[in-house]
């Protein structure tokens, strides 16, 4: 179960699954970004093999630790991107490690790099050649993903490396 704050990371993920994958199962509902875990924490159960939260830092350290206590209670995995996810968006197509000022900064750098993306039109299609690439440089900038406010960085990698993994034949 992936439960993801916005339209961009919900499309991204539902775009990801096959017929010979990991059953996934994503979801964004609705509230802010402690209700999106909240919310991950009441559908922990046996149904899945892990539950995750697809979100943004914002760059805010207070929002980030309460976000990640209440996850704690799931238990429920974070996927955290600083600024924003459509960093780990950039990853797939350039090597980047300049800092954003702001998650604004982010999304117009991915514009440039993937012309035809937009926050309401995410394709997979447009990113999947890149996804192994952008695991490397992604666990490459943070590699314990033990510091979710490094900007840029984002530990998305760990839940996508755990999807392919259940992808295996012998998995």
């Amino acid at each position: 179960m992936i439960l993801c704050e916005g339209k961009t990371e919900k499309d991204y993920f539902a775009g990801m699954r096959s017929r010979r994958g990991p059953q996934i199962d994503v979801d964004e509902p609705k509230g802010d970004h402690l209700a999106v875990v909240h919310e991950a924490v009441s559908r922990v159960s046996d149904e899945y093999d892990a539950v995750w939260c697809v979100l943004d830092t914002e760059l805010d350290e207070t929002l980030t630790a309460e976000m990640m206590r209440e996850a704690k209670r799931g238990p429920v995995d974070l996927g955290l991107s600083t600024p924003c996810f459509e960093f780990w968006l950039i990853l797939h197509h350039v090597d980047c490690a300049r800092p954003f000022q702001k998650a604004d900064d982010a999304k117009k750098r991915l514009k440039e790099l993937v012309p035809s993306w937009s926050e309401s039109n995410t394709k997979f299609s447009d990113f999947a050649d890149g996804t192994d690439v952008a695991c490397r440089r992604a666990r490459k900038l943070d590699p314990d993903a033990g510091d979710p406010l490094k900007n840029p960085s984002t530990s998305v990698w760990r839940l996508v490396e755990s999807l392919q993994r259940r992808s295996e034949p012998d998995k």
